[in-house]
C-alpha cells in the first residue's frame, strides 16, 4: 500500500483504502486493519482514517460493526445503476422528487430512533463539513454532504429506505458534484445542516421534516441554476 504524503486530503485516504479493498487483498466479510494500523500504514492522522472509513461505509465498501471494527462489505451486491434507470429519461427533477419523499420520511424516523452516540456521530460529520467549507476542499465537501444525508437514512434502521438510497446515490452523484463547483452552495448547505442537526439534539422530528424539505428545495434551486448555466 502506498504512503500518503499530503495528509490533509481525506479523499486520498479513501482512495487508498478503496484500492486495497478492490485489489482483493481483503475478502468480502474480512476485517480491515485497525485504525491505528491504517494510520501507520498510510502515515495519516486517526481523524483522517476515521472519516475515510465513514465515507467508504456510505459508499458501500465497508461495514462498521460496533466494538469489532471495519469489515469489507459486499460492494458489488447492489444492482448496477444502468439497470435501475434509463439515463436519457432520468431528469434532475425526478431525482429531487424521490429525494424529497425519501429524506423527509427518513429524517422523521431518524430523529425519533437515533441514539445519543449516533447524534454525536452526525455532529462530528458536520464539524468536518464546516472545516472542509473553511478550506474550500471541494472533494471532501461533496463526500461529507453525501455522508451527512446517508447517515440520517441509516439511523432509520429501515433496510428498504437504506437500499433505495444506495441505488439513488450513484445516479445523483453527478448533480451533487456539479452543485459544489459554485461557492454560493457552500453557505446554502452549512446552515440547513446545522438546523437539521439541532432537531436531532432536541428530538424535534416535526421540525426536522420542515428543515429537510426547505434544505432540499434550496438545493434544487441551486442545482437548477447551475445546470442551466452549464447548458447555455
Amino acid at each position: 500500500m502506498k504512503e500518503i504524503h499530503r495528509i490533509s486530503i481525506t479523499d486520498a485516504v479513501v482512495d487508498s483504502i478503496k484500492e486495497i479493498i478492490e485489489s482483493g487483498e481483503y475478502a468480502i466479510g474480512e476485517k480491515l486493519p485497525t485504525e491505528t494500523s491504517l494510520c501507520d500504514m498510510l502515515k495519516v492522522s486517526r481523524t483522517s482514517v476515521r472519516e475515510a472509513i465513514r465515507v467508504l461505509q456510505a459508499l458501500g465498501y465497508v461495514d462498521l460493526k460496533p466494538g469489532k471494527g471495519a469489515f469489507v462489505a459486499n460492494y458489488n451486491a447492489a444492482p448496477h445503476t444502468d439497470n435501475w434507470y434509463d439515463v436519457e429519461d432520468a431528469k434532475f427533477y425526478d431525482f429531487m422528487e424521490v429525494r424529497m419523499a425519501i429524506e423527509t420520511l427518513s429524517v422523521r424516523l431518524s430523529v425519533e430512533r437515533a441514539s445519543l452516540r449516533q447524534v454525536h456521530e452526525l455532529e462530528e460529520i458536520h464539524q468536518s463539513f464546516l472545516e472542509a467549507n473553511e478550506s474550500k476542499d471541494l472533494v471532501r465537501l461533496i463526500m461529507l454532504d453525501e455522508l451527512f444525508h446517508t447517515k440520517i437514512i441509516s439511523f432509520t434502521r429501515n433496510q428498504l429506505l437504506i437500499n433505495i438510497n444506495k441505488q439513488l446515490l450513484e445516479c445523483f452523484r453527478i448533480y451533487r458534484g456539479d452543485s459544489f463547483t459554485n461557492k454560493d452552495v457552500y453557505v446554502n448547505a452549512v446552515e440547513p445542516h446545522e438546523r437539521i442537526l439541532l432537531c436531532f439534539q432536541t428530538k424535534n422530528s416535526a421540525q426536522a421534516v420542515q428543515e429537510m424539505r426547505s434544505h432540499l428545495e434550496i438545493t434544487s434551486q441551486d442545482m437548477e441554476a447551475i445546470h442551466n448555466s452549464h447548458t447555455h
